[in-house]
């Protein structure tokens, strides 16, 4: 099995020192979907793929949330968020690997992923092991890359140079594109009720080398069941064919 890559590069410290750490900086699709979940200064989050813990001064400025834990791969970047952001717990290494200690029997409100899941080999660990750290009734929000066809997972044939200038060198991330219907049927086996999601068609980053001329970027946030009883409800704000492809799903 691949191994999820611990990034070396400084361009995530570079670029995330002093981008997305403002509410203004989140995409509109985030936004949307962050803004429905009645976030408080009682919430608590994790974190997963924090870069430099921007999300974390975004929450804290737009919701008042306090409790903020980050989790990021690269050690230059969790550096960074630690002297960006002082007052959040900000853990580096890889998820998966972390799940078996620092956050041993720790759950959270709302678990983030964004621009993470999607951009690692181990996908769907990833995504179950996120899943995982949600409390009952808490939710789970991620980005994801859609397509009404096949999706991909191989980075040999979808991948992106981690490169801020937009040029087309330095490491290498798995570039994920997921088929819409093959999401919604993950969402069902996680037994997950209040399935939101809010996205729009767009051409692939610069710095990326894929098979697909355009994607769906969309936001989801995704509650965890409390009551075997709740029955799945859906808000797919996105557009008309992805849609038809998960409620066909």
């Amino acid at each position: 099995m691949n191994q999820n890559i611990a990034y070396q590069t400084d361009q995530l410290a570079r670029h995330f020192s002093r981008n997305r750490i403002r509410w203004s900086q989140f995409y509109e699709s985030e936004r949307a979907i962050v803004g429905q979940l009645n976030l408080g200064p009682g919430s608590t989050v994790l974190d997963i793929g924090c870069g430099c813990g921007g999300l974390g001064l975004a929450l804290l400025e737009k919701f008042g949330v306090g409790n903020y834990t980050g989790v990021e791969i690269n050690p230059l970047a969790a550096e960074a968020g630690k002297a960006i952001n002082s007052r959040a717990r900000i853990l580096c290494g890889d998820i998966l690997e972390l799940n078996r200690s620092e956050l041993l029997n720790r759950h959270f409100d709302v678990v983030f992923s964004l621009s993470c899941v999607d951009w690692n080999v181990q996908f769907a660990d990833m995504l179950a092991a996120a899943w995982d750290r949600v409390v009952p009734g808490g939710h789970l929000v991620a980005t994801f890359r859609l397509t009404v066809g096949k999706g991909c997972n191989d980075i040999g044939r979808s991948y992106q140079f981690i490169n801020f200038d937009g040029i087309r060198m330095g490491e290498r991330a798995a570039y994920v594109v997921l088929n819409a219907g093959d999401l919604i049927r993950q969402f069902t086996q996680f037994n997950a009720v209040d399935i939101r999601a809010f996205g729009y068609w767009g051409s692939p980053s610069a710095t990326a080398v894929t098979p697909y001329d355009r994607l769906c970027f969309s936001a989801f946030s995704v509650r965890k069941r409390t009551k075997e009883t709740e029955e799945p409800r859906f808000d797919l704000q996105l557009p008309a064919e992805i849609r038809d492809v998960m409620m066909q799903a």
